[in-house]
């Protein structure tokens, strides 16, 4: 009985948890980089070039009005011409990002920066490219994507998702896909979790167990099956809060960039805890797909 109350755990957490995984290969044609008169934009700057150069695109910037002598000293100092467009409000932002038709857009967000002229929000929301948002200094413009940690999240089905972690990541370099499931979340795996009353605290545990290494050994063939990767990729399931569940990974681990969303149809659908996220992790660069 308890094996088979195992079994159809695992089939109905395949069909409802298990990413289904379309994996192609990360082109950046067209980069946008939003310079905002700050002590981040060298470090901006050196990022879009670092991506430029790694990924043969070409780079457009974009500045707000009020701040365009300053941005301009940053452009002339960073060896760059100046190369791209003013804007008044986020939305006229978002309008010349879609006009560029970039791929990808860097932007910094320093501590105290509450009431600058541009809300994250609503760029996430409302550009069609994923937003790398930028807290710190940066030295180094590569170790960015040294170790990533994709937090993954709900029943979703990827599509352009992975391709970003796997195509920004170092050769050498690391990804963790972190899958969290929120309790309460996947009414399916609640309720299958009461198939059995032979199930207890403990083979619960030993079954969450199990469901790991049946993830970590699908997405290790669906990787493999895709292309030969140069970095090392693990997989691990958790069930629990995913704010707290992400930030505990995060300390200590060494990571310097955090993925979070997901985009479906050319735009982002974030939930409510990844915008938590994206708010709360300072330590490291954060990626809203």
């Amino acid at each position: 009985m308890r094996d088979r109350a195992i079994d159809e755990f695992e089939a109905i957490f395949e069909r409802a948890a298990v990413p289904v995984l379309d994996i192609q290969p990360l082109r950046l044609p067209r980069l946008s980089a939003v310079l905002m008169g700050d002590a981040l934009d060298a470090s901006i700057l050196a990022l879009a070039m670092y991506l430029r150069e790694r990924f043969s695109a070409s780079l457009r910037l974009h500045w707000p009005t009020t701040v365009a002598d300053a941005v301009r000293a940053a452009i002339e100092m960073g060896g760059l011409k100046d190369d791209g467009d003013g804007f008044h409000s986020t939305a006229e932002l978002i309008g010349q990002i879609g006009l560029t038709r970039s791929r990808l857009v860097l932007i910094s967000d320093p501590p105290g920066a509450e009431s600058r002229i541009v809300n994250k929000d609503d760029l996430v929301r409302g550009s069609s490219p994923p937003i790398l948002i930028v807290h710190n200094p940066i030295a180094q413009p590569a170790r960015v994507f040294a170790k990533i940690l994709h937090s993954l999240t709900g029943n979703f089905k990827q599509t352009e998702n992975f391709s970003y972690s796997f195509g920004l990541a170092e050769p050498g370099g690391e990804v963790l896909l972190l899958h969290t499931i929120a309790k309460g979340e996947l009414t399916d795996v609640r309720e299958t979790l009461k198939l059995s009353s032979e199930i207890d605290e403990q083979e619960r545990d030993e079954v969450l167990a199990r469901l790991g290494r049946h993830g970590d050994r699908y997405l290790r063939g669906v990787i493999a099956a895709a292309h030969e990767s140069s970095f090392d990729v693990s997989y691990r399931l958790e069930v629990g809060k995913i704010g707290s569940t992400v930030q505990a990974e995060l300390q200590g681990g060494g990571y310097s960039l955090l993925v979070v969303g997901n985009h479906e149809e050319g735009f982002s659908q974030i939930s409510a805890e990844d915008y938590q996220l994206m708010h709360e992790v300072r330590d490291v660069p954060v990626l809203a797909l």
